[in-house]
């Protein structure tokens, strides 16, 4: 009976443990920093519509990442565009439509949109299929604060109109706080490097104009402003000091 009840009862443990490891599910779910870049075509709106065109948006930021799957983190971008709607140094035009330098010949003068945002963000990544739990639909909000001007360059800094403290009556520098909110697709691979963020923001600007003259209008422009923002962006993550759970379920 001995002989028989020993063999039975391994039998039996062994039948358990294998439907146990049938019926067990690995929790992927990580936590980790993160660093990465962004870069993001940009369509203006509101009031920024009046002043620019569509420009670009490049910069990056850090952050941390749940297990849960919040992440939150700090983000500054610098956008650029070489459309400026508004010719602010036509009053020093000459008849023949030209700027003279210092030495009385045709200046060169370059003028584009730069401005930059700085912001804390915080959003959610939501896994919708596949056994991956660090990626899927990801909605952030931003809050932060933006600012932007006509970047003014006198081709051989000979244009003396334009240089030094002269130019910022020209340049219609704006600033205010901003809110944000982005929707799209997050992804940490859980191997090999495929971490990347691709979607659309959204970006409401609450601004001003903060200098104390403006000489092309010759008065001082104390109008509220509304700058909008439509933007595709695309981004690389790199997950620092990254370590795989080894949680596991068991189901009976």
């Amino acid at each position: 009976m001995k002989n028989f009840a020993t063999p039975f009862l391994l039998a039996v443990i062994t039948s358990l443990f294998m439907f146990e490891s049938m019926g067990q599910t690995k929790d992927t779910r990580e936590s980790f920093m993160y660093v990465y870049a962004t870069y993001a075509f940009q369509i203006p709106g509101g009031d920024l519509s009046n002043d620019y065109g569509d420009g670009s948006d490049a910069g990056g930021g850090l952050g941390f990442k749940t297990k849960s799957g919040w992440m939150l983190g700090a983000e500054a971008t610098y956008f650029f565009g070489n459309k400026v709607k508004n010719n602010t140094l036509e009053g020093l035009l000459n008849s023949d439509g030209q700027i003279t330098t210092m030495y009385g010949e045709p200046g060169q003068i370059v003028m584009r949109e730069a401005g930059y945002k700085v912001m804390g963000t915080l959003g959610k990544i939501i896994p919708v299929w596949g056994s991956n739990q660090n990626s899927g639909l990801y909605f952030r909000a931003n809050a932060g604060f933006l600012q932007h001007k006509i970047y003014i360059e006198s081709i051989g800094n000979n244009v003396p109109q334009v240089l030094g403290e002269y130019s910022k009556g020209y340049d219609r520098l704006c600033n205010g706080m901003m809110v944000g909110e982005f929707i799209g697709w997050q992804n940490f691979s859980e191997n090999g490097a495929y971490h990347f963020i691709i979607g659309f923001e959204f970006t409401q600007a609450f601004t001003a104009n903060r200098r104390s003259w403006d000489f092309a209008t010759n008065q001082k422009i104390d109008k509220q402003r509304l700058d909008l923002m439509y933007a595709i962006k695309l981004g690389y993550y790199i997950p620092l000091f990254r370590r795989k759970q080894s949680t596991a379920y068991f189901y009976y």
